[in-house]
């Protein structure tokens, strides 16, 4: 009797480490990779106007978001997607819209170009402009006097 319980409980265990050992596998096989989260996210964004753009910054490759007339930073290498607004144009009280954006490369920049407009009376101020960073984290506005920290240019 003794030993038909050790059995069962031998028995059991095995099962046990052999559910545990296989979920284990599951889950490591079941794991999306960056290229596949970004893939994912790009497929989901792009019906909104939204674009994914990679590009190398100070030799670091750097992963854009632009959605809705903002600019995210993208690190894909967790679980989850992170998205940290970085950059987006002025703002209004009340509606607005972005009426038209684009990201693109050029020497050690990235660049920006944002058109955000409010919606309403007295709508066609149209806020934004073109923008550029060596890093994406610290921007530059296009102004008059040429390109100035964000926080120090005139809207």
């Amino acid at each position: 009797m003794f030993r038909h319980f050790v059995i069962g409980l031998l028995m059991m265990a095995g099962a046990g480490v052999a559910a545990f050992l296989g979920l284990w596998a599951y889950s490591l096989s079941n794991r999306s990779t960056p290229e596949q989260k970004l893939a994912a996210l790009e497929k989901e964004v792009k019906p909104k106007g939204g674009e994914i753009f990679q590009t190398v910054l100070a030799g670091r490759p750097m992963v854009f978001l632009m959605l809705e007339c903002s600019v995210y930073i993208i690190d894909a290498s967790g679980e989850e997607i992170k998205k940290d607004k970085v950059l987006s144009p002025g703002f209004y009280f009340g509606l607005d819209v972005c009426t038209d954006q684009s990201i693109s490369a050029e020497g050690e920049f990235v660049k920006v170009y944002l058109a955000n407009r409010a919606i309403g009376a007295g709508g066609g101020n149209t806020s934004g402009g073109n923008y550029r960073s060596k890093d994406g984290m610290k921007w530059e506005k296009k102004t008059d006097k040429g390109w100035r920290p964000v926080d120090e240019a005139q809207p």
